[in-house]
């Protein structure tokens, strides 16, 4: 029954998007130009890579509002690096190296939390205050022009994965960053759902002292939970800085609200620990399509805000309905 039900959720979020997407087309038959719909891929990237990370924390019973500046971080440091080496950069290091400093940072959160059995979303909100102010405390600058990044990692705003030629004779590009969003999902899918490691994620947002009973460490899954949680959030963070081709810490901050929506929309459950990786690309691919049509549409940006707000409100309502309708079946 629980197979069915997440197949059922999947399904009907799926379905939601075609609806949304129909609407949309009906109002403003631009939304489904191939120049449209790759900038929609293209700007599902980052949150989608975010999402992901989120979803770990999520299913183990926490929640994090730090992950946007320790995306910050990560990258800052990252370019730093290769700053000060010389080295102008690829791709494969560049996210290896941004992802294991995101879940450093990220697993300091989980150790504060676990340790001293305190709140995830409680902790998480001074050390997002921490970090985010680390680059203006301990840095002498905390901007880094375009003629200043490492020179490959520009790359990433020009490689394409995959052309499509639009009416106009312009070519609309797939970022590469689409590849980098399919091996994350196809990772963590496989360590979720392969793996013991996986399942002792899922158990320990079930019921964390049934957990420690069949000998799983809490602390451990924690630990390795965060670190998920915080490399996602380093790989999103310099592929978005890279694909900008500068940095500036501001840049995306306030897209943490959208994560959030994309995770909770996504059918992430705190109380439970549920959440699938297919719901989360799926809550993706819905917040992005909302915002990016109402943006097409020239929609002012406070009532983007609000439509985000409303969506994770709406994600929280329907995952609750949902959890009650199957426990009365």
């Amino acid at each position: 029954m629980k197979k069915a039900l997440k197949i059922n959720d999947l399904t009907i979020r799926l379905a939601l998007f075609f609806l949304i997407l129909i609407v949309f087309a009906c109002i403003e038959p631009a939304v489904l130009s191939a120049s449209n719909i790759v900038s929609m891929i293209n700007d599902s990237i980052f949150n989608g890579i975010a999402a992901l990370g989120m979803m770990v924390i999520m299913v183990t019973g926490n929640f994090d509002l730090s992950s946007m500046s320790i995306g910050m971080v990560a990258s800052f440091v990252t370019l730093k690096f290769y700053s000060l080496i010389g080295y102008d950069g690829d791709f494969f290091t560049m996210f290896l190296i941004a992802g294991v400093i995101g879940a450093f940072f990220a697993m300091i959160n989980g150790f504060l939390a676990q340790k001293y059995r305190l709140s995830g979303f409680v902790v998480s909100i001074g050390t997002n205050l921490i970090f985010g102010s680390f680059f203006f405390i301990f840095m002498k600058s905390s901007y880094i022009k375009e003629a200043l990044m490492p020179k490959r990692l520009l790359n990433v705003r020009t490689t394409a994965v995959f052309s499509i030629k639009t009416a106009s004779g312009i070519m609309a590009n797939i970022n590469i960053g689409i590849v980098v969003l399919i091996i994350t999902a196809v990772l963590l899918w496989l360590l979720l759902n392969k793996t013991q490691i996986g399942r002792g994620i899922y158990a320990i947002g079930g019921d964390a002292q049934a957990v420690e009973r069949v000998g799983y460490s809490s602390m451990k899954i924690t630990l390795l939970a965060y670190a998920l949680f915080g490399a996602c959030a380093g790989i999103a963070g310099i592929y978005f800085y890279s694909n900008a081709g500068t940095f500036e810490p501001a840049m995306i901050a306030d897209k943490g609200a959208d994560v959030i929506a994309s995770a909770i929309f996504g059918g992430c459950n705190m109380q439970d620990g549920k959440g699938t990786v297919g719901g989360i690309l799926a809550g993706v691919a819905i917040i992005t399509i909302i915002k990016g049509n109402l943006i097409l549409l020239g929609v002012p940006s406070y009532y983007i805000t609000f439509v985000v707000g409303t969506m994770i409100l709406l994600g929280v309502l329907f995952s609750t309905l949902g959890e009650k309708h199957f426990r009365k079946a």
